[in-house]
């Protein structure tokens, strides 16, 4: 089968389209809809940015801002602490506080007080309160007087009278040190314990409520048989509110079952969905949808009146930032109830608000997620897949049999579509990142057919597209360092830099082996003529 004979490409790519459900929900009537960003996977915005960010969270229905930061603000006194990390000053949150009121947003802090800490902890200053890798010691002295000043930082930078102080995937805190100094005790003995603790830390410097996300708190409740859920609800501190998040479910029952649980726990819950943008240049558009129809609908049927959409950016907040005003977009539209599809009056209504075109957003965060070729990959697995190996595509391909070529032409198509729009955009960044992973899928299906043909004229054509696609790499690179200059501290950026400039020494790589072979200087490419079999789903 040849690229030129697929007859249901046309139709694959014409279908994608974005189609979770044909029915918008009804507004899920929260009092307070909030986006919390992550300022501690490896990019922390610049204040500047943030300004920008808050205008258009405003004008896009939001009333709440959550900064999640594990190290990455400046405590005195605390050796190493956000060390090369890029944290904010007492004065750079002040500053980002009253940005934050101008636009009628209530900026809540968010800390990390048990687990999540592994960037601090791996230094040697913090051994005293290490009880882990990544959580901190429940019951040592020294601990409390650490987060003591956690929490004095954000009173005094901030203000307010809600304060996050995280305790989430805390695992292992009842054991290791812990364990050795104590013994083996029930888990939800000492998490509760140390919530006690640091409640009362929070309430002595003027925090009346302190939210906790629910995960091992809640989990630990469960497997609690020794009290009943009156019995344990008496003794948690007054003031503590659970949040529950959950990003993947798309089971209404679920997420109505487990607020009923909360209820009788905790009252009522503050529920945290995901924006799906983590461990991705582009949001899963079609995922976020799904999953957040379902939760809002369980929201409205239970009356929880406050949602919070969390912009993670697990594996080095890679995120093109311009996806974030898309997503942010979208994720507000679904609470209000409103059509989430690039319609006149949503384009429009974006335009106004954030100069960019939400159709080619939209568009692209659907082609990168639909299912006419998707199995679950995230669109940099391509992106990064070796220019001479191309075992993702090859993989792909096999895995798919005779239909993955169609839907992987399909891809490109789509992609094409974007490409040929994408100068009025307003979105040079995603447009870029569209670009060069177009360029090199295109190469890459060229180069297998010739390569399989052994036909030296579609070889030369296809290390032709080699060229394209280096060119479109380079670009990109370029592009997006800018980019992340312009909006985020240079802290970080270095991961993403060898990341990217790996890749592209790779495609660089890859055009002279290719110019040695049509040179005659070399008999074969052995990486394309290994065989490759299905390896499975490794996405």
């Amino acid at each position: 089968m040849t690229l030129k004979t697929i007859a249901s490409v046309a139709a694959l790519a014409g279908a994608l389209v974005c189609t979770a459900e044909e029915a918008q929900p009804e507004g899920a009537g929260l009092k307070k809809l909030g986006a919390m960003l992550d300022l501690s996977r490896g990019r922390v915005y610049k204040v500047p940015y943030l300004k920008r960010c808050f205008e258009r969270m405003s004008k896009m229905g939001y009333n709440s801002v959550m900064l999640y930061t594990e190290d990455t603000y400046r405590l005195e006194g605390v050796p190493k602490w956000g060390m090369n990390r890029g944290g904010y000053t007492k004065e750079d949150v002040k500053e980002i506080k009253a940005a934050a009121e101008a636009n009628g947003l209530e900026l809540v802090p968010c800390i990390q007080t048990l687990g999540h800490l592994e960037k601090w902890l791996r230094w040697s200053d913090s051994k005293d309160v290490r009880n882990n890798d990544w959580t901190v010691l429940v019951g040592e002295p020294k601990t409390y007087e650490l987060i003591e000043k956690m929490v004095s930082f954000w009173q005094e930078a901030a203000g307010g009278s809600r304060i996050h102080v995280g305790m989430d995937e805390a695992w292992g805190f009842a054991d290791n040190e812990y364990a050795k100094r104590n013994g083996k005790r029930p888990g939800f003995d000492v998490i509760l314990e140390h919530l006690i603790k640091v409640c009362e830390i929070c309430n002595r410097h003027g925090y009346k409520e302190v939210l906790i996300w629910n995960d091992m708190f809640y989990g630990l409740y469960r497997d609690n048989k020794g009290m009943s859920a009156e019995e344990i609800s008496e003794k948690i501190p007054a003031g503590v509110r659970l949040v529950f998040w959950e990003y993947d479910s798309e089971d209404v029952d679920y997420y109505s079952k487990t607020i009923d649980g909360h209820i009788e726990l905790n009252g009522k819950p503050v529920l945290a969905g995901g924006a799906h943008v983590w461990d991705r240049f582009i949001q899963f558009r079609e995922k976020m949808l799904r999953a957040s129809r379902a939760f809002l609908a369980a929201a409205k049927e239970k009356g929880c009146e406050e949602m919070w959409f969390t912009f993670w950016g697990d594996n080095g907040a890679y995120h093109i930032p311009e996806i974030i005003d898309e997503s942010m977009f979208v994720c507000a539209e679904l609470a209000a109830g409103r059509p989430v599809e690039p319609n006149d009056d949503n384009c429009a209504r974006f335009k106004a608000i954030t100069g960019m075109d939400y159709g080619t957003l939209a568009k692209l965060s659907d082609s990168m997620s639909h299912p006419n070729y998707n199995l679950g990959f995230r669109e940099g697995t391509f992106f990064y897949d070796d220019p001479l190996y191309m075992l993702e595509v090859r993989n792909a391909l096999a895995k798919w049999d005779g239909d993955g070529i169609n839907r992987l032409i399909a891809w490109r198509d789509a992609m094409a579509e974007i490409e040929a729009g994408s100068k009025e955009s307003g979105a040079p960044v995603s447009c870029a990142f569209n670009r060069a992973t177009l360029t090199k899928l295109d190469y890459s299906l060229s180069m297998l057919e010739a390569w399989k043909a052994k036909d030296a004229e579609k070889i030369k054509e296809a290390a032709a597209k080699l060229d394209k696609a280096v060119a479109a790499m380079r670009e990109f690179c370029e592009i997006y360092r800018n980019d992340w200059n312009a909006t985020s501290q240079p802290f970080g950026f270095e991961l993403i830099q060898k990341r990217n400039a790996g890749i592209l020494a790779r495609m660089e790589e890859a055009k002279r082996r290719v110019d040695e072979y049509l040179a005659g200087k070399a008999a074969t490419i052995p990486e394309f003529d290994e065989a490759v079999t299905p390896f499975g789903n490794t996405w």
